[in-house]
């Protein structure tokens, strides 16, 4: 959906797609394919006089005094167009400068970076070295070094920043992958240098802001590729109906939106970070523009490549602009991606580096800051028993709930409250499924209902479970059989359900229940509220393949449920089981309980088994990017509900990358232990039991491929198939 959240910076991206269109900057990217020279696109001075070179620069210089979080959105709209030309590179040159140079260099350099009379490439290989003032060495491959009229290329840990015609200095530029941004080879020959050429030890910061912006046009153009791919889809025609309909298709569309989605909040977060941190190693941004590119490189090559695959043949051929894109990727890859974004990653880790969440909330929220501080207070210094009836008296325990028993709490009440209450070390109870139950009953229940369970819930004197799944009804949970027959003052419930959490401990379930088998399989379901005491009720315990049983068979033998046991109104049942799988969806997604730690403890592996498994460390370091991008995905959500943009597709992106991200970090704890996962006396058996439960974060809740399925139609718009009911 982009990185803008805040409406002036959906308003930026808006304007920038519209000039980029009517500016023709695909077209022009295209007209450079054959062209034997690279020359500025047409609209360079279009765009110039928009501003945009300076966004991020103060005002002395001739900026904009923004920062770098307009500028990607900017960069973004440029990646989806696959804008030709210099301004990603002069972009890059110029926040270095800003960050990096001193007075004199800023006042030099600067203005010509902003009215766009100088462009820049930027490089960050090679061996230059600086000896008597005098530079040597090959500077590598320089991106943009085609147009460049500067150069800032890394000389050890500083940065040189030189006119291109600077004698000593070579440029070639041979046929390049990607014509519409042309790189160069740069040889440096007893150049002569002085402090004025030089920002010393600047090379990290010119990396970070490279890999942030060039992350950031790569989301653009992983977004557009999921753009086209879908709608290509929805309209190629095979077998009789349209190639969106094909799970497999779906399954790619739904994966590309994932990557993209999970790259857009590292990048959200770099920009956020590059204005944030002002210490001086930049310590919070390097390690985020690092995850940054870990994640969106890949994702823009990978989406390219499957944006070419659902067009099938006219996807490969000359005239289709599939592989524009594939071109930017594979070259910002070669360039500033492979092993080294990951392993800075897992070395900054290591070193004690991490990124703090953080949100910026209106001023309202300080008005209510003072009050529930207060409270948090009073609330910290009752004895441990009585917190609980505090937090139950003021609706503290589930701030979210409608009155009386939450406070209905808007989306920066909670926030403050999360704020307030930590740092009063105060712990709220955590009520699961319990929780997503009781919500429902408060929803769709009856006063009678909420009276007799709702407190008793939270309180904890309660547990519930929910009786949705049975043999031939998981993941389609609709396809209900355990059947309910009236009776005098209510129903008899005959059949059997799985897979249900906790039923063993719990006192009360909800269930579902087909009341009426002679209408759609969607309208006859009825809710009812299950005594999991009650005569008739057999709960028999299934052992996983971890050992434990925590999940159970539950078996209904004319089970009778009064009809004040009812939820909402009988056939009309499907509409309350919606509502708490939707609680459960937002809980599984928004939970970090089931990883933390993980990539710590990946850590120590390395670091204890260094030689284990090959690239141990930058297998580490892309396994520790996607814990950022989970807590990242989960963070945007709480941004974009701050911002009241609407719902987002945060919620079922995480709950599909979680369970990858479980079963991977599993794995790769297997591999770094080695012949010690054998054994249960010593750490091999932690980690055992972690490969083995991993896997059923890929079923749990709804298996992985019917998430992605949920992902394709109801976020992407893809129909549904025609052959299922």
């Amino acid at each position: 959906m982009g990185i803008a959240l805040t409406d002036d910076h959906r308003e930026l991206a808006e304007v920038a797609r519209g000039f980029l269109t009517s500016q023709k900057a695909r077209w022009a990217a295209r007209e450079l394919l054959d062209a034997a020279e690279e020359d500025r696109p047409p609209f360079w001075q279009n765009l110039v006089e928009l501003g945009w070179l300076g966004l991020h620069l103060d005002e002395e210089y001739g900026g904009s005094g923004y920062g770098l979080p307009e500028l990607v959105v900017v960069v973004e709209e440029l990646g989806r167009a696959v804008a030709p030309g210099p301004f990603v590179p002069t972009v890059i040159a110029s926040a270095t400068i800003a960050r990096a140079g001193n007075a004199d260099q800023k006042a030099r350099l600067l203005p010509g970076l902003v009215d766009g009379s100088v462009t820049a490439g930027v490089g960050v290989g090679g061996s230059v070295s600086v000896a008597d003032g005098r530079a040597d060495g090959d500077a590598g491959v320089v991106l943009g070094a085609g147009l460049a009229g500067l150069l800032l290329v890394a000389a050890g840990d500083d940065v040189l920043v030189l006119d291109r015609d600077r004698d000593g200095v070579t440029i070639e530029v041979p046929k390049n992958l990607d014509p519409t941004r042309r790189a160069g080879r740069v040889r440096l020959q007893n150049v002569s240098v002085s402090d004025d050429d030089i920002l010393p030890g600047a090379r990290e910061s010119l990396l970070a802001r490279a890999r942030t912006l060039l992350a950031a046009e790569a989301v653009g153009g992983a977004a557009d590729c999921v753009d086209t791919a879908v709608a290509y889809a929805k309209v190629r025609q095979q077998f009789g109906r349209t190639i969106a309909t094909f799970q497999a298709v779906k399954h790619h569309c739904a994966n590309m939106l994932v990557a993209t989605e999970s790259a857009i909040a590292a990048v959200w977060d770099a920009s956020r970070a590059a204005s944030e941190d002002t210490s001086d190693d930049e310590s919070q941004f390097r390690l985020i523009a690092a995850v940054a590119a870990v994640l969106a490189f890949p994702a823009y090559a990978r989406n390219a490549e499957l944006n070419i695959q659902v067009h099938g043949g006219i996807g490969f051929t000359w005239e289709h602009d599939a592989h524009l894109h594939l071109r930017r990727a594979l070259v910002t890859t070669a360039l500033f991606g492979g092993d080294g974004p990951a392993e800075d990653v897992f070395e900054r880790t290591a070193a004690g580096a991490v990124r703090s969440n953080s949100l910026d909330l209106p001023p309202e929220a300080e008005e209510l800051r003072t009050q529930i501080r207060a409270d948090a207070q009073e609330i910290a210094a009752l004895p441990q028993e009585a917190q609980l009836d505090k937090l139950i008296e003021t609706g503290y325990v589930m701030p979210h709930w409608p009155k009386p028993w939450g406070r209905a709490a808007d989306a920066v009440e909670q926030l403050v409250i999360e704020e307030e209450f930590s740092a009063a070390r105060i712990k709220r109870p955590e009520y699961s499924i319990t929780g997503w139950v009781i919500l429902t009953l408060i929803q769709h229940g009856t006063d009678w209902q909420i009276e007799r369970f709702v407190e008793k819930a939270l309180r904890q004197e309660e547990v519930w479970c929910q009786l949705f799944s049975e043999p031939d009804a998981g993941s389609d949970a609709a396809s209900v059989k355990t059947r309910a027959t009236r009776v005098d003052g209510g129903w008899k419930i005959n059949g059997q359900k799985v897979w249900t959490s906790g039923a063993h401990i719990c006192a009360r379930g909800l269930a579902t229940v087909r009341t009426d088998p002679d209408v759609p399989k969607h309208a006859g379901i009825t809710t009812v509220i299950i005594d999991m005491k009650a005569p008739g009720v057999e709960v028999r315990p299934l052992r996983q393949i971890t050992g434990g049983s925590e999940f159970n068979e539950v078996f209904f033998n004319d089970v009778f449920v009064p009809d004040e046991d009812v939820v909402g109104t009988p056939n009309s049942g499907w509409t309350v089981a919606r509502a708490t799988l939707g609680n459960e969806r937002v809980s599984i997604g928004g939970s970090g309980g089931y990883y933390e730690g993980l990539g710590e403890n990946l850590v120590k592996l390395v670091q204890t088994y260094p030689d284990a498994v090959g690239g141990a460390r930058s297998r580490v370091g892309a396994f520790l990017a996607d814990d950022h991008a989970l807590r990242l995905l989960n963070l945007r959500r709480a941004a974009r509900s701050v911002e009241g943009a609407g719902p987002g597709p945060e919620g079922n992106v995480t709950k599909l990358k979680l369970a990858e991200h479980m079963i991977d970090g599993g794995a790769l704890s297997a591999a770094l232990l080695g012949p010690e996962v054998a054994l249960f006396d010593g750490p091999g058996g932690l980690i055992g039991r972690l490969v083995m439960g991993a896997r059923g974060m890929a079923i749990a809740g709804g298996t992985s491929e019917v998430t992605r399925n949920q992902i394709a139609e109801r976020i992407l718009g893809m129909p549904r198939d025609p052959l299922i009911n």
